[in-house]
C-alpha cells in the first residue's frame, strides 16, 4: 500500500526590517569610513552566522514609511532612499534573540513580526 502524501506543518515567525540602501555602519577606522559596510548586508551576514533559517532582501519600486515622502525607483536617479525589506524567518525565540543581539544594527528601524507556518510535504 502506498504512503499518502501529507503536509507536516510547524509554527514559525518572520520579521521584515525596512531599511534604506544608503544606511551604512558607523566605523572608527579610516579605512572602514572610506569603504563602509551596508547595514542590510550585515544583517543578512549575521543572520547566517546565527543559523537562522532564511534571510532575503527585497528592493521596493515605490513607497514610503512612517513620515517620509513617497519614493519611486527611476533608472536615471539615485535610489539610495528607496526602502529595502530584509526578511528573516525562524522560530520566534530565535528571531527575538537575533534582534536583541543586533540592537546596534536594528535600533530605530521599522520591524514587523508575523506568525507563519512552515509546510513540509512528505509522501
Amino acid at each position: 500500500m502506498s504512503n499518502p502524501i501529507k503536509i507536516n506543518e510547524r509554527p514559525l515567525g518572520k520579521i521584515q526590517i525596512f531599511i534604506k540602501p544608503k544606511d551604512k555602519l558607523k566605523e572608527d577606522s579610516l579605512i572602514r569610513r572610506l569603504l563602509p559596510k551596508q547595514i542590510y548586508r550585515e544583517i543578512v551576514k549575521n543572520a547566517r552566522q546565527d543559523g537562522l533559517m532564511m534571510a532575503s532582501v527585497y528592493q521596493s519600486h515605490s513607497g514610503f514609511a512612517l513620515n517620509d515622502k513617497i519614493r519611486v525607483a527611476h533608472p536615471e536617479y539615485d535610489n539610495a532612499d528607496l526602502a529595502l525589506c530584509v526578511e528573516l524567518m525562524d522560530e520566534k525565540h530565535k528571531l527575538e534573540a537575533f534582534c536583541l543581539k543586533n540592537v546596534a544594527l536594528l535600533k530605530g528601524r521599522m520591524i514587523i513580526y508575523k506568525a507563519v507556518e512552515f509546510w513540509e510535504i512528505n509522501g
